[in-house]
């Protein structure tokens, strides 16, 4: 079999949260051949940007890397449109490679869009794997199929050959027999679902943790929104009739309560707003399958006066649904790829569903994700979290504790849009699962143990997106510049594991220290902290009323006062 090679050169550019996924597991591919087999110092899954960064990092100490993407090039949010400047709305704290990335990000030319900055952001990435070309190798088109444990170790993993069809959307099944091994003294799952790290029987949850599992005062069931006089039901004015299918079932608990649900998913999109000969954009067109509840809810909350504002690029919290059906993204994470072709297309459908019920040309921007009809890779905003080491919660992102072994720093609002929609007890449509609060005044460290499974469960993997941290905690975390922050220190990690040989779990954390500060990860912050939010960096400086002013109480170990100018 000939595989898809991604050359590098410079020209081409829970279940309830209770659930806890335990059992050791070693799957075995089925009636597939064993076509090649690629050994490396280091295997990293996931050519997203941290997945580089990783790569890049484990590459500079002289260790050979492979890479393996599921999809057909690299970057993953990165590489098809989103802007890190998007999740940044600060950037002192960004040291490594990261720092180095933003920058150039700043320095893009002036787009027609600012999600229109696929093809720099690749150029970019592809410049820190042509800096290494002769220890990285890209692979695209794979996919994780099975792992291979053994004594506590990865000691081997196979992919299967599963281009993306058509708009971008995963293949149900693979396209060949043929698979691909790789065997590697450490391994890093650096990718959006944590496939690596679910195969190589590591613990994890999905889901919404209770307030009480943590004492985590914004953890659990919420709710979101209501909408009076929009009928939920199948026949309006008929509860016997049942909901219509998008909207849940399952009742609201109470506030605070464990859940299955978590935030959803959506496309980060761009318009062509003046589609011209140079630019014409790609229309969307209308389904070609019509989920006709979903049409009718539409048409009964335009109906009662609410605001539809389409196109919007994201999530609008105020609205029924814009960009994202809530709920849609729950089968997704623990899905098989039958299963997530399903749920992404569902995306696709919806955001055409939109389009036509609004009635306008809507067009994609031109330049950016032609290949696959102008859509972007699903923004997957969370789902398997694992329960590493260090579980870091609320208080650590609200600068409570000091976490050992700082890998580095994150900084955003804890962010999650709504989960669902559901019928309240009274008869009201509500939607479920908003929260939208200012994490901390300053920049908060991300522990070493938050990227490191524990030691009984396996010992040569790093897990930096899918990595060990609360719903809540995850909130604030899940951000491309904090993944890569945290891609490129598991790369410092992998090199020093391999020098010592030792599993990643007894690396000497002090040499890990100094590696991380010798490329110039920042990992304290300075006691200044950020008195603004995004704002100030696209208009004038606007003061928000934050948690750390209303709950002082959560923010006791380091007084507010000394935190921000």
């Amino acid at each position: 079999m000939k595989y898809h090679f991604l050359r590098i050169s410079a020209t081409k550019t829970a279940l309830f949260t209770a659930l806890i996924c335990l059992c050791s597991i070693t799957l075995k591919a089925q009636h597939g051949v064993i076509d090649e087999t690629i050994s490396a110092d280091v295997c990293v899954y996931g050519a997203s940007g941290p997945g580089i960064a990783a790569a890049t990092a484990a590459a500079r100490d002289g260790n050979s890397v492979v890479i393996i993407e599921p999809c057909h090039k690299i970057g993953g949010l990165l590489g098809s449109g989103f802007r890190m400047e998007q999740d940044v709305p600060y950037s002192d704290h960004l040291g490594g490679l990261t720092g180095e990335f933003y920058k150039r990000d700043l320095t893009y030319p002036k787009l027609r869009h600012m999600q229109g900055a696929g093809k720099y952001n690749i150029a970019s990435l592809q410049g820190m794997l042509d800096e290494y070309k002769n220890l990285i190798k890209v692979i695209v088109d794979h996919r994780v199929a099975s792992v291979k444990l053994s004594k506590g170790k990865i000691r081997e993993a196979i992919f299967e050959f599963a281009p993306p069809g058509k708009d971008g959307v995963p293949v149900p099944k693979r396209s060949s027999d043929n698979l691909l091994k790789v065997h590697a003294k450490i391994y890093i799952d650096a990718s959006y679902e944590g496939d690596l790290m679910a195969y190589s029987g590591v613990a994890y949850r999905i889901g919404k943790e209770s307030r009480a599992q943590y004492g985590e005062s914004l953890a659990g069931e919420v709710l979101g929104k209501t909408f009076p006089g929009v009928d939920p039901y199948v026949e309006e004015g008929n509860p016997a009739s049942g909901v219509l299918s998008c909207i849940s079932r399952e009742p609201l608990g109470k506030e605070g309560d464990s859940s299955r649900y978590f935030m959803g998913y959506n496309f980060k999109l761009s318009w062509e707003s003046h589609p011209t000969a140079e630019f014409p954009g790609i229309l969307i067109t209308p389904p070609e399958h019509k989920d006709k509840a979903v049409y009718e809810l539409l048409r009964r909350y335009t109906k009662a006066g609410y605001p539809f504002s389409w196109p919007n690029e994201n999530f609008n919290r105020d609205e029924l649904m814009t960009g994202a059906l809530p709920g849609m993204q729950l089968n997704y994470p623990d899905g098989n790829w039958a299963v997530r072709a399903k749920v992404w297309q569902g995306f696709i459908d919806h955001v055409k569903t939109l389009t036509d019920f609004s009635g306008k040309e809507v067009r994609l921007l031109s330049g950016i994700n032609e290949d696959t009809d102008g859509w972007p890779f699903l923004y997957i905003r969370g789902g398997r979290r694992m329960v590493g080491e260090y579980v870091m919660t609320q208080q650590d992102i609200q600068l409570q504790t000091d976490p050992p072994t700082p890998i580095g720093l994150g900084y955003y609002k804890i962010d999650i849009y709504p989960n669902r929609l559901l019928l309240l007890s009274d008869g009201k449509l509500a939607s479920e699962g908003n929260v939208w609060e200012m994490a901390a005044p300053g920049p908060y460290q991300i522990p070493y143990g938050a990227i490191i499974p524990k030691k009984k469960q396996c010992e040569n993997l790093l897990v930096p997106l899918c990595m060990s941290a609360s719903h809540i905690a995850y909130a604030s975390i899940r951000m491309e510049a904090t993944y890569m922050v945290m891609g490129e220190s598991a790369g410092i990690a992998a090199a020093l594991a391999i020098k010592e040989n030792k599993a990643v779990q007894d690396i000497d954390r002090k040499a890990l220290t100094s590696n991380l500060i010798k490329y110039k990860q920042i990992l304290k912050w300075d006691g200044k902290g950020y008195r603004m939010w995004r704002s100030n960096v696209f208009g004038q400086p606007k003061k928000e009323v934050t948690r750390w002013e209303t709950h002082p109480e959560e923010y006791s170990r380091h007084p507010v006062s000394t935190l921000w100018k």
